[in-house]
């Protein structure tokens, strides 16, 4: 997992069009409200967005919208999971430093993951992760978005974490 903040590192369209709507609902400030963000203005977008919210101690991302196309892709949808239900927070997992750093800098990690399918090869894609604040000027939320550049194979990382959880339940 690599990340970056220059968008001109990023290939994946659909990081560079949720990078561009974000920008624009800046309005002068350094990051949009969550207000701001209009879901019928990025429609074409949804399917591969993720609403999420942070909280501490410790510091925790929970996810409150995950997109159709995301659901497809992992093989479940974990909207209301925190994501260190889903991965484990390592040095190979940078999300958990990913999201606090678009947090405490108050600007958009754009970065490349990959990850095995259940086939077994490897899969390539990009994300996005950029900052909101929620009627206020702490930013609270974050809207992101995952590129998998028209393609979906489903992918094993959250399922090999999940098998655990789902046997004692």
């Amino acid at each position: 997992m690599s990340s970056w903040r220059e968008i001109e590192k990023t290939e994946a369209k659909l990081v560079r069009q949720l990078h561009d709507y974000w920008q624009a609902k800046r309005r002068g400030r350094d990051v949009p409200d969550r207000a701001d963000i209009d879901p019928a203005e990025i429609k074409p977008l949804l399917p591969n967005i993720l609403l999420s919210e942070w909280s501490e101690p410790p510091f925790r991302i929970r996810y409150r919208l995950v997109g159709g196309g995301i659901c497809k892709v992992t093989g479940f949808d974990f909207t209301g999971r925190y994501l260190d239900e889903l991965l484990p927070t390592d040095s190979e997992n940078r999300w958990h430093d990913d999201y606090r750093e678009a947090r405490d800098d108050r600007v958009p990690i754009l970065g490349a993951v990959v990850v095995p399918t259940v086939q077994g090869d490897q899969f390539r894609y990009e994300f996005g992760i950029f900052p909101l604040t929620l009627g206020g000027e702490a930013v609270r939320q974050f809207i992101a978005i995952e590129d998998y550049g028209g393609r979906e194979p489903r992918t094993r990382q959250l399922e090999d974490q999940l098998k655990p959880w789902g046997e004692k339940r």
